[in-house]
This record gives C-alpha cells, sequence and structure tokens, in this order.
C-alpha cells in the first residue's frame, strides 16, 4: 500500500521522508487515521501534511472531503485553497505535494469544488473571493475573479467591474470573462465602457463577454452603435452580428451606411446571415440612401449571398447587383431596387 493509496484503511503509521521546507511534526498523518474533518479543520489552521492529505481525499472524490468543505464553518480552508491554485503554497508557506496535485486537472478540480456550492455556503466562500480579488498578488486575485466568473456570481459584480481597471492587463482579462457570466444586463455598460481604452486582447475579451450575455446585452449595444467612436461602433456591430437578436436588425441595415468600411463591412457580415428577411429592408434602404461605393460593396455582398443560398430569389436581386457596378450605379440603383421590391411583391416571393 502507498501513502496515498485511499482504498485500504489501516491504523499502521506509514513512514514518509519529511519534503524540503517542512519539519517532522508536520508529516501527513497515516492513511485512515484522521478523518476529512480532522484534517480539514487542521489544513485551515495551515498545516501543510494535513492539507497534502485532505487534498488528496478531494482528488479521489471521496464525498466526505467534498461534504466537509462545503459545511466547514472556517472560511481559511478555502482561502488556502485559492492561494494553493494560484501559487501552489499553502498559507504562504512551500508545499511539495505529488505530481498528481501539481496538474492543471488538479486545479481544475479544485475550482469546481467552488461551484456546486448553495445557501449560505455559497455566500461564505464568495466573502473569501471577494477579499483575495484585493490581493497584492496577481495569481491569487485572477484566481479568484476565474472561480467567481465560473460561479457565475453576480454579488461579486461591483468588484468585477472594479477589476476591468485592474493594473495586470490578465486580470482585467480574467474580470471581462466574468462578468459575460453573471448573465446581469447591469454588467454591459461597464464592459462597453471599458473598451473605450482596450486593446486588441481585451477588446476580443469584452466581446465574448457581450455575446455570453446574449438578448441582455442588445439594446446597450444598439445605443453603443450610434456612438461617435469607430472602435466602440465595430465592436457593437460584431456583437449583434453573433447574437443575432431580431431587435437588431434594423441597425445592422443602417450599418451598412456607415462612414467607417470597417463597420459597414461587419454590419454586412452580420446581416447577411438573417437570410430572406433582410432582402425587403436591404431594397428599401437602396431607394432611400445615398449611393457610395461603399454602400455598393456591402450591399451587394449582402444580395449575392442571398442569391447563392436561396437560388429563387435570384432572378430579382441579379440586375440589382448589375446595375450597383455601372458607372450609373448612383441613379440607376435606386430604381432597380425599387422594381425588384415590386416584382418580389407581385410574385409572393
Amino acid at each position: 500500500m502507498t501513502p496515498f493509496d485511499s482504498s485500504t484503511q489501516t491504523n499502521k503509521r506509514v513512514s514518509q521522508p519529511v519534503p524540503p521546507g517542512q519539519s517532522e511534526v508536520d508529516i501527513a498523518p497515516p492513511v485512515g487515521i484522521a478523518s476529512p474533518l480532522v484534517l480539514a479543520e487542521a489544513a485551515a489552521a495551515g498545516h501543510r501534511a494535513a492539507a497534502w492529505r485532505f487534498l488528496y481525499w478531494i482528488m479521489e472524490n471521496d464525498p466526505r472531503a467534498i461534504q466537509v468543505f462545503s459545511t466547514l464553518s472556517d472560511e481559511r480552508l478555502a482561502q488556502h485553497i485559492v492561494e494553493f491554485i494560484a501559487l501552489a503554497t499553502w498559507a504562504g508557506q512551500p508545499f511539495v505535494v505529488p505530481a498528481s496535485l501539481r496538474t492543471p486537472y488538479a486545479r481544475t478540480r479544485l475550482r469546481t469544488l467552488f461551484v456546486s456550492l448553495t445557501g449560505t455556503n455559497k455566500s461564505r466562500v464568495e466573502r473569501v473571493l471577494l477579499v483575495d480579488i484585493h490581493d497584492q498578488r496577481a495569481a491569487v486575485r485572477e484566481t479568484a475573479i476565474y472561480i467567481l466568473g465560473i460561479m457565475g456570481s453576480t454579488s461579486a459584480i461591483p468588484e468585477l467591474i472594479a477589476a476591468l481597471h485592474d493594473p495586470l492587463l490578465s486580470t482585467r482579462l480574467q474580470a471581462a470573462k466574468a462578468l459575460g457570466r453573471t448573465g446581469s444586463p447591469e454588467v454591459v455598460s461597464a464592459l462597453l465602457e471599458a473598451l473605450h481604452g482596450a486593446d486588441e486582447q481585451l477588446g476580443s475579451q469584452i466581446f465574448m463577454a457581450l455575446v455570453n450575455l446574449g438578448h441582455r446585452a442588445v439594446p446597450a449595444l444598439m445605443d453603443t452603435s450610434q456612438s461617435s467612436s469607430n472602435w466602440l461602433r465595430w465592436h457593437s456591430m460584431r456583437a449583434l452580428s453573433e447574437i443575432r437578436d431580431p431587435r437588431a436588425f434594423p441597425v445592422l441595415v443602417q450599418g451598412l451606411t456607415d462612414k467607417d468600411h470597417s463597420v459597414a463591412w461587419m454590419a454586412a457580415k452580420g446581416l447577411a446571415p438573417f437570410g430572406k428577411d433582410c432582402v425587403e429592408p436591404l431594397l428599401h434602404l437602396l431607394t432611400t440612401a445615398q449611393m457610395t461605393p461603399w454602400l455598393v460593396e456591402t450591399a451587394s455582398y449582402v444580395l449575392h449571398y442571398q442569391c447563392q443560398n436561396h437560388a429563387e430569389l435570384k432572378p430579382f436581386l441579379e440586375p440589382v447587383i448589375q446595375q450597383m457596378h455601372q458607372s450609373s450605379y448612383r441613379d440607376g440603383t435606386g430604381f432597380a431596387a425599387l422594381h425588384a421590391q415590386e416584382q418580389l411583391q407581385t410574385s409572393g416571393v
């Protein structure tokens, strides 16, 4: 039997070498003698040997150990586990553990301890994590934010919003990801505000957070699509395109005329997958908007997309596309679009 064999209960003390940095009195107790509760209480007090054994029980998926973590009132245990996930230390001390406890899987397994908690247990660990958000050690801050994110914590929203302005980019990225997992519409304005000074990496993470929020983010995104900032309009169009909420349909149609070419193209790519529904509004736009080379490019892209995916529309839309590529496109496109509208209404297509 090895010192880590949990399948056999024994009262026989197992000799173990003393790991570097630990004293003789800090050696883990033999398997089968100390209960998970005793180990958890000792681990919470900072004893690394007990923590070693308790973490092993967790990795073995022992229901007693998991139950102890859920019910133990000593918040130091959760705090030490967060530290171990982040820094591989325990209570601020070096922690020599088996290789199986130092793997990415082990860290993931320990994070999941926090996810299934309910009621007062969840509130208790949230208090620990909210303290850790302000830790001086960046790795601890990031770990706490990550766990709050997978918990979907809404009580942490103010702290997560504040973390969007953390000095370290890696922490800001975790904060944006966590806010996207809250499912709360109140975080949308903060995410959009953070876009103002965001680089490409943080901007992409904020985009994914907005997409995760889905329909909850649509009203604010529609407002931001009218921003004077090309950067904000582009991200708004991108997120609305990915979410595909019908409420955003008019915004995407109007976005084809945006003064910034990249914004207009993002609107076109988001509009095309709406299928037949986008044809009539687009044709109406072509009869009313001032024709520009950019509108020709974006509108013809959307119409060509429909011709490829809906063969029954091709006879009506191809003449419009052809007209948009004539030298007289400024004057002729509106008439061609109006004629296509009338034909489509008459044919019932």
